[in-house]
């Protein structure tokens, strides 16, 4: 009997003991009453962090029981500490610390971190935070924070807003996508009130799975993009630069060797002692080469419509950017081609201020691309200062407000789309109408103001007794008139005061709408009108008095440009031809004054022949005339004699 007795006793101690290890590995502590564990409430974090988002996005391919989150949207954590034995469920308000302790790309990939990269994963101390591995952090930090003495942050049941940050040298940071859909990636959480509970002898402990989806491009991978993009460029550029100086090597060695006095003793010499003015003529002449190519460049109309393709091509990005659906899927490729394009904007801005200079800037246009460019620069620039640099537990505030500025800087990308007025002249002329109406239209608008505001004391005296949610204070009198101005629901604030005892208002309403809509704002698109028919009389006078030798006369300066760069290549050439004749002639018995008749000489054959190439034309000309005489006079004569 006594040893069935100790049978049972031990049976049931065992069975205690394997029930208190089952609940601790659940979630319950040593110390905390029996059958208590610590749970994540799913179903209240979705709810409220929907609601703090204002949307829900949930991953393409969500895992079964488990929860997927948006990484932009701010993540809020519930607990609830569930008695198994008695079956109810208290909110967890406790404090607790918050871990990243295991994660991966994939489900099968995820891994338990060691201590020491738990660490540099979650630790806010100065330490640890300069070396980028932050993964997440609180949501606009306090400088107040709660931390534990390993850096920890110590969050509770009422204050639980966690941000991810997935710094560059975190397991989450810089990820590529797959499929170009955005990358994801899941998370070990650990939450824990070992080091921070309020009461000591009930610690809890849990550990559950988190799948975050929508991560973006990193700033310094889209800079290696552009990157890319800037070497292609330069490769095409550099390849037409070696084959133009190629072409030019070859005729200066022809021109030597078809002027060269004496080929043999004059090549020894010309070998020996004229090294570096070659070298330094072959730069002269590779500069000058690239500045033709470049000022080609710019002036070809081809350029524009290069830069036409890829305005309306970023344009449709940017309105795919506009739907939340393409955006949460596709961010991080679409973020991709914008540093891409990037790049063509800023490369078009520069090729134009080499050729241009100054007059690049006195061009209304141009200011405007290049603001355009200087905005996105800047834009890009933020996010970049933000990647690279650190911010520890005291720098966390700052990090939010750069956020918070570079947030405000990407509205400036909608900007790029103006850049396609610069293509279409009947934009340019209306925009320049309406800019120049408002010249004469600016006393009009004051006297509007004027009448509006002595309208407003008006009201604001007369019926704020009567209608006191539109004529209460003066700003809600103000946007009342300016309703009224748009006849919009003016019958309604009539029937307001009608009914409280006002019906006199309709006077002051009609006698509002009749000097602010039809007098005032008519009197304004009327000022518009005359402008816009000022403007089109303007073009076609313009039009009409263009003469083909006008244009013929700007084709002509144009390529004068070109013509002159050409004229400087041949001075170049010819600086190396006598060069050339110089060193090929040193060792020669002629005199240096038998040398400059020799190059007096070869200058005089150079005129000749142009002028000879003059008269040719002038001949050609002549011969033209002369013939088209002889047609008219033969066609009058075969009319008289028709009569």
């Amino acid at each position: 009997m006594n040893v069935t007795l100790l049978v049972l006793i031990f049976s049931v101690v065992a069975m205690m003991v394997t029930c208190d290890l089952q609940l601790s590995e659940r979630g319950a502590g040593p110390g905390c009453p029996l059958g208590q564990r610590l749970a994540f409430d799913i179903n209240t974090t979705l709810e409220e962090s929907k609601r703090l988002n204002n949307e829900y996005f949930d991953c393409l391919n969500p895992e079964p029981g488990m929860p997927c989150f948006y990484y932009s949207h701010v993540f809020l954590p519930f607990f609830v500490t569930e008695d198994t034995v008695i079956g109810e469920n208290d909110r967890f308000l406790d404090s607790y610390t918050f871990k990243v302790v295991g994660g991966g790309r994939t489900t099968g990939s995820v891994r338990n971190y060691s201590e020491e990269e738990v660490l540099k994963f979650n630790s806010l101390s100065d330490s640890e935070s300069s070396q980028q591995t932050l993964v997440w952090t609180y949501d606009d930090v306090p400088e107040s924070v709660l931390l534990t003495k390993e850096g920890f942050i110590v969050m509770s049941g009422a204050s639980n807003r966690v941000r991810w940050l997935c710094q560059r040298n975190s397991p989450c940071g810089d990820l590529t996508p797959v499929n170009l859909l955005d990358p994801d990636f899941f998370f070990v959480i650990e939450v824990s009130n070992k080091e921070t509970a309020r009461s000591p002898f009930c610690e809890h402990s849990l550990r559950f799975e988190l799948h975050v989806h929508g991560f973006p491009l990193d700033p310094v991978r889209g800079l290696f993009f552009m990157q890319i993009t800037m070497t292609v460029i330069q490769t095409i550029l550099l390849c037409y630069i070696g084959h133009t100086c190629w072409r030019l090597r070859q005729k200066t060695v022809y021109i030597k060797k078809r002027d060269s006095l004496d080929e043999q003793e004059g090549s020894k010499q010309f070998k020996a002692g004229d090294a570096m003015v070659k070298v330094g003529s072959t730069l002269r002449s590779c500069f000058l080469q690239l500045y033709c190519i470049i000022y080609r460049i710019v002036q070809n109309p081809m350029l524009d419509h290069f830069i036409m393709l890829v305005v309306l091509f970023d344009t449709s990005t940017l309105m795919a950017q506009t739907f939340q659906g393409v955006t949460v899927r596709t961010g991080w490729c679409l973020s991709a081609v914008d540093s891409c394009l990037l790049v063509f904007y800023v490369t078009e801005a520069v090729f134009k201020i080499l050729v241009q200079g100054r007059t690049y800037f006195r061009n209304p246009w141009n200011d405007l691309d290049f603001f355009i460019v200087f905005m996105s620069l800047l834009e890009f620039t933020l996010s970049l200062v933000q990647s690279a640099g650190g911010f520890g537990s005291r720098h966390a505030s700052t990090l939010f407000r750069v956020l918070k500025t570079l947030k405000g800087a990407r509205v400036f990308r909608a900007l790029r789309l103006l850049k396609a007025i610069r293509f279409f002249k009947g934009l340019q002329a209306i925009l320049l109408t309406c800019l120049e109406s408002f010249r004469s239209m600016s006393s009009i608008i004051v006297l509007m103001f004027l009448f509006l505001f002595i309208f407003t004391v008006i009201f604001r005296e007369m019926f704020n007794e009567s209608d006191p949610e539109h004529f209460g204070n003066i700003f809600r009198t103000i946007f009342t008139l300016f309703q009224i101005l748009t006849l919009d629901d003016w019958s309604l604030i009539y029937m307001t005061s009608r009914d409280n005892g006002a019906p006199h208002i309709i006077y002051f309403l009609s006698l509002y709408i009749l000097v602010e809509l039809f007098t005032f704002l008519n009197l304004f698109i009327a000022v518009l009108v005359d402008n816009f028919q000022l403007s089109i009389r303007k073009r076609k006078l313009c039009k009409s008095q263009k003469s083909p030798d006008v244009k013929e006369g700007e084709t002509q300066s144009s390529e004068k440009a070109v013509e002159d760069l050409e004229m400087s290549q041949a001075e170049i050439e010819e600086e190396l031809h006598k060069e050339a004749l110089r060193h090929a002639s040193s060792g020669s018995k002629h005199s240096k004054r038998k040398i400059e008749l020799i190059c007096r000489h070869l200058q005089l054959l150079a005129a000749m022949d142009q002028h000879m190439q003059k008269y040719r034309s002038q001949a050609c000309l002549l011969d033209n005339l002369v013939e088209t005489f002889f047609t008219d006079r033969d066609e009058v004569t075969r009319s008289d004699v028709v009569e």
